[in-house]
């Protein structure tokens, strides 16, 4: 258990939300969980894509109100994932974007979310790659904080980047491992690239041009193991 772990920022641009969401494609219906829905831009993409209904949970009061503005058709209440309040096998699928690493309890959660996905529903995770050779997230250093990605902190041993970091990354077989562990059948793991649409300071015209390349890199066997984020898709184990 870790217990000083910080909320993380929304991931739900346009281009992130598309491109993630996209991934999924034909898997996406019936009645989802958005486990970390913050203003609920994923909740969104998730009706779009085919879910009936969408309800969505966070533990920040704040982002529930801006997602019930945003969307006040769609439920939206204050929960974590240890403590989920929802009946035995009530959804289709779960999408726990950029979340797990976040969590207070990871078995606990893992349990709960086995608990409300019906049989033959689906969960859907993704989280921070350590392979990824940056951590996205702040850096606590004593007194001094980093808010821009740092290199090579993700290699570090945990022993020592677990002091700084205020959220986790797993190794894909860590994360598959535990998943498993926690009684869900792996259907597939595969890798997220950047989409690098939070740095206007790129050169506009090569951003363009990686980021109409981005599936193409996930069939290059080396590149893609150093996406940013680990994606799981996995059913309760019957």
């Amino acid at each position: 258990m870790v217990q000083d772990i910080r909320p993380g920022n929304s991931t739900a641009s346009p281009l992130n939300v598309s491109y993630r969401i996209g991934r999924l494609a034909g898997r996406i219906s019936g009645r989802w969980l958005d486990v970390g829905c913050a203003d609920g831009g994923y909740t969104q993409a998730l009706l779009s894509a085919g879910a009936h209904e969408v309800l969505g949970i966070d533990p920040d009061a704040e982002r529930i109100e801006l997602a019930k503005e945003r969307l006040p058709l769609v439920s939206f209440q204050v929960a974590v994932t240890e403590e989920l309040p929802f009946p035995d096998d009530y959804f289709d699928g779960v999408w726990m974007n950029e979340v797990f690493e976040h969590v207070a309890d990871e078995e606990r959660s893992l349990a709960e979310l086995r608990r409300v996905i019906r049989p033959g529903g689906i969960l859907v995770i993704l989280t921070p790659n350590r392979w990824f050779p940056f951590e996205g997230h702040m850096i606590q250093i004593g007194d001094y904080s980093f808010d821009h990605p740092s290199p090579v902190v993700p290699w570090l041993p945990v022993a020592l980047s677990r002091r700084w970091t205020t959220a986790r990354n797993y190794w894909p077989s860590d994360l598959r491992n535990m998943v498993a562990r926690a009684g869900f059948d792996l259907e597939s793991t595969q890798f997220v690239m950047p989409v690098l649409e939070e740095y206007p300071w790129l050169p506009g015209p090569l951003k363009r041009i990686y980021q109409r390349h981005l599936d193409r890199l996930h069939d290059v066997r080396v590149v893609r193991h150093f996406g940013v984020s680990n994606l799981v898709v996995a059913s309760p184990r019957k």
